[in-house]
């Protein structure tokens, strides 16, 4: 599946999360998907690097929730905002990123639901992009939209 990347960089909220659904008070957050572990899992057993790049608040850890999900050992890094100090859209925020790949630039896809903190960023650092939008929103080259994540494996399989 891997083809054009190496690695999927992937936003927590409404990526791998339901928009609007409950937080999980022992949490603290919401609960990562059905579906979105069905994607990680597809992509880790395609071999690709898994980086969760998430801006997170004080006390916040996105770990937990990877853990409960099952995921956490197929991430080779959890970049959050808190414990580096730095969140999206700082240009250093995208160069742990990098960092964390060990892949060029454009072998990276990063995955989330904001356009400044997820496109853009990403784009400027050399990063291709998958902006999760039920809109037909345009884009700059070098980024694709998606309705959710569900529609990421083909994305990466058929991206040219």
């Amino acid at each position: 599946m891997t083809g054009r990347f190496s690695c999927a960089a992937l936003d927590y909220s409404s990526t791998l999360t339901r928009p609007g659904s409950p937080v999980d008070p022992g949490l603290g957050m919401r609960r990562i998907t059905p579906a979105a572990i069905e994607v990680i899992h597809e992509l880790h057993e395609a071999g690709m690097i898994l980086v969760l790049a998430s801006n997170t608040r004080h006390g916040q850890d996105r770990r937990e929730a990877l853990r409960r999900a099952g995921v956490l050992e197929w991430f080779t890094a959890t970049l959050q905002s808190a414990t580096l100090g730095v969140a999206k859209p700082d240009p250093l925020f995208y160069r742990f990123v990098l960092a964390a790949a060990d892949v060029a630039p454009s072998r990276v896809l990063f995955v989330g639901d904001n356009m400044t903190k997820d496109v853009l960023g990403p784009l400027e650092h050399g990063m291709r992009a998958a902006l999760i939008t039920p809109d037909a929103t345009p884009l700059p080259p070098g980024a694709e939209t998606i309705p959710d994540i569900t529609h990421l494996p083909n994305l990466i399989r058929t991206w040219r």
